[in-house]
């Protein structure tokens, strides 16, 4: 058995009052914002999470979060191209003392990368892949063609992919990952949403995972399109999503 945690926990720079009309001003400024990201992710490292993936992770949030977690989990940190954020993965001491590593850096140039983690047998993946809008066709859409890459680059050992996709469960996106096959862990939880960019509830954050694992996803609170997030409660315009998976 093991436990995942994947969150976007948004990135200061994406910190304008513009983004987020239903977030209180004082919810975004950028000190308190971010001690109050980091005491999330402590309070979920205390349960026991043993994998645990971050998107838009910057260099000061993850120098905090290694301070916090060191006693419970090793860390590594893969920043976009060109970018002050990127991705984070945690693992915890009990499960390992020695993860081997691996970075990925997509070759669209668009700066977008993946980070992997092996354990034993057990290979994890995060990875924050492109937007691309409504109706673009899946030969042209970079997201689709990321997870294809990240797929080909991790061929034989991959169980679990998760992260931010910018893509919803009906996208081509999800369509190659079933190709794949990857199945949706929050598919059997049809209301559960993750965000609510543009002023619409969607679910766009995955933990995606092979056919000889079986997940069950914790619940997550409901999200209306006008739902505040970032929040007082939620530091994020993301909610962390949490899924057990054992072996079948």
């Amino acid at each position: 058995m093991i436990r995942v945690v994947s969150w976007n926990v948004l990135a200061d720079a994406y910190l304008k009052d513009e983004y987020f009309p239903h977030t209180p001003p004082e919810v975004l400024e950028r000190g308190p914002r971010r001690k109050a990201v980091a005491d999330r992710i402590e309070q979920i490292q205390a349960t026991k999470v043993d994998v645990l993936c971050l998107q838009e992770v910057d260099v000061a949030l993850f120098g905090a979060l290694e301070e916090r977690l060191k006693d419970e989990a090793t860390g590594r940190h893969y920043k976009k191209r060109g970018k002050g954020e990127g991705l984070a993965i945690f693992v915890r001491h009990a499960l390992t003392t020695e993860p081997e590593w691996k970075e990925h850096a997509f070759s669209d140039m668009s700066g977008f990368v993946a980070l992997g983690v092996t354990v034993a047998d057990l290979t994890v993946v995060t990875t924050h892949l492109k937007w691309e809008p409504d109706g673009t066709l899946p030969e042209a859409h970079r997201g689709r063609a990321q997870l294809a890459e990240l797929l080909d680059t991790w061929p034989s050992g991959v169980r679990i992919v998760c992260g931010d996709f910018n893509a919803a469960p009906t996208s081509d996106v999800l369509a190659l990952a079933k190709e794949r096959g990857l199945s949706d862990a929050y598919a059997s939880l049809d209301d559960a949403c993750t965000c609510n960019a543009n002023g619409k509830r969607k679910r766009i954050d995955y933990v995606l995972h092979t056919a000889e694992l079986r997940a069950t996803p914790s619940p997550l609170p409901p999200i209306a399109d006008d739902t505040p997030l970032p929040s007082a409660t939620e530091p994020s315009d993301h909610l962390p999503i949490e899924v057990r998976l054992d072996r079948t």
